[in-house]
C-alpha cells in the first residue's frame, strides 16, 4: 500500500472543481441570460475555495526540524513532545504506548519518529471544518503501529535502564 499522494489529491480536487464549472457553463448556456450572473458567482467561489485548498497544502507543517535547531529550541521542542506523548499518546493508546520505553526522549530515533507521528497526526486532525477519514485511518492503521514496531526493534531498553551511556556534563 502506498502512502496517499497529496499532489494527487489536489490534482482530483481540481478536477472535480473543472466538473462543477463545466456544469455551470453548460446551464448557462441552457437558460439563457438572466443564469450567467448566477455562474459567475458560483465561479469565483469555487475559485475562492481552490485557492483556500492550495493554501492549506502549502502550510501544512513539516516535521519538527531537529537538524536546525540550536539547544535551547531543542530543548523547548522536546518538551513539546514529551507533552504530546505523555498527554495524548499515552492517556489514549496506552495498549499500544507499554511498548514505548520511558527513556524514549534520549534515543533520537524515538525523538524523530515520534515528531513525524505527531506531524501526520496535527495534519489530519487539525482541521476541524475538513478531517482526512483516509488519513486518520492510515495513522492508526500504519503510522502508529509501525513506529512503535520500528522503536520496539530500535530501543533496547528495560526496567532496569537505558542502554544509552549517560553523556559527562560539559
Amino acid at each position: 500500500m502506498t502512502d496517499p499522494d497529496p499532489v494527487a489529491d489536489l490534482a482530483a480536487q481540481v478536477e472535480a472543481l473543472r466538473g462543477q464549472l463545466a456544469q455551470l457553463a453548460a446551464r448557462m448556456k441552457a437558460e439563457g441570460p438572466g443564469a450567467g450572473m448566477l455562474a459567475l458567482v458560483k465561479a469565483k467561489e469555487l475559485g475562492a475555495r481552490l485557492d483556500e485548498a492550495i493554501e492549506k497544502r502549502r502550510l501544512e507543517p513539516p516535521p519538527a526540524p531537529w537538524w536546525c535547531v540550536d539547544e535551547a529550541e531543542g530543548r523547548a521542542m522536546l518538551a513539546q513532545l514529551r507533552e504530546w506523548v505523555d498527554g495524548f499518546l499515552r492517556p489514549h493508546y496506552p495498549d499500544y504506548m507499554t511498548r514505548l520505553p520511558a527513556c524514549w526522549a534520549r534515543h533520537m530515533t524515538a525523538v524523530w519518529e515520534l515528531s513525524t507521528l505527531r506531524a501526520e497526526h496535527e495534519r489530519i486532525y487539525g482541521d476541524k471544518d475538513n478531517r482526512d477519514l483516509q488519513g486518520a485511518l492510515d495513522w492508526h492503521a500504519r503510522f502508529l503501529p509501525g513506529v512503535l514496531d520500528r522503536l520496539a526493534a530500535a530501543i533496547k531498553c528495560d526496567e532496569a535502564g537505558c542502554r544509552i551511556p549517560r553523556r559527562p556534563p560539559a
